[in-house]
């Protein structure tokens, strides 16, 4: 028997409008296109699916909802082995910044859950620190040099 999860992560003020946000996130194929050279190949992408396959892990989304400029919604391919959404909502606060967060769902059965129950929290807030500095410095003019952004979370 399966629960749903479900994983808020922190609410933070991104220094871009909620259009150009919008548009990083509902385009897949561009969102992943500068990921660094060691995931090279284990990543393939389309605007509507990403496909990974690391350390024997193979996961798959698609994007499942798009409300320009509010929200973006990617769901599991059906061919991963969790089921679960992901959420990024978008608020405008002003012409340039952007109130974010991210919400996950998932389906746990009781193994799974006391497996990685408590690592979805770390993952989604790793997640979100990671876009609000990337976002941030590229706002600033700073290049952010990508190569530096780990998988957010080891589940072994």
């Amino acid at each position: 028997m399966s629960d749903v999860t479900t994983v808020k992560g922190r609410e933070v003020m991104l220094k871009r409008p909620p259009m150009v946000l919008f548009g990083m996130f509902s385009d897949l194929g561009a969102l992943v296109q500068n990921v660094p050279e060691e995931y090279g190949g284990k990543i393939t992408a389309d605007r509507d699916s990403v496909r990974i396959e690391y350390k024997g892990i193979s996961l798959g989304f698609v994007v499942a909802r798009r409300e320009p400029f509010s929200l973006v919604v990617l769901k599991d391919d059906g061919k991963s082995f969790l089921n679960f959404s992901v959420s990024f909502h978008m608020e405008p606060m002003g012409l340039d910044s952007t109130l974010f967060h991210i919400e996950l769902e998932t389906e746990l059965n009781f193994m799974m859950k006391m497996m990685i129950g408590n690592k979805l929290q770390e993952m989604v807030d790793s997640i979100t620190d990671q876009v609000e500095k990337a976002v941030n410095a590229a706002a600033a003019g700073q290049p952010m040099d990508i190569s530096d952004i780990k998988p957010p979370v080891n589940f072994s």
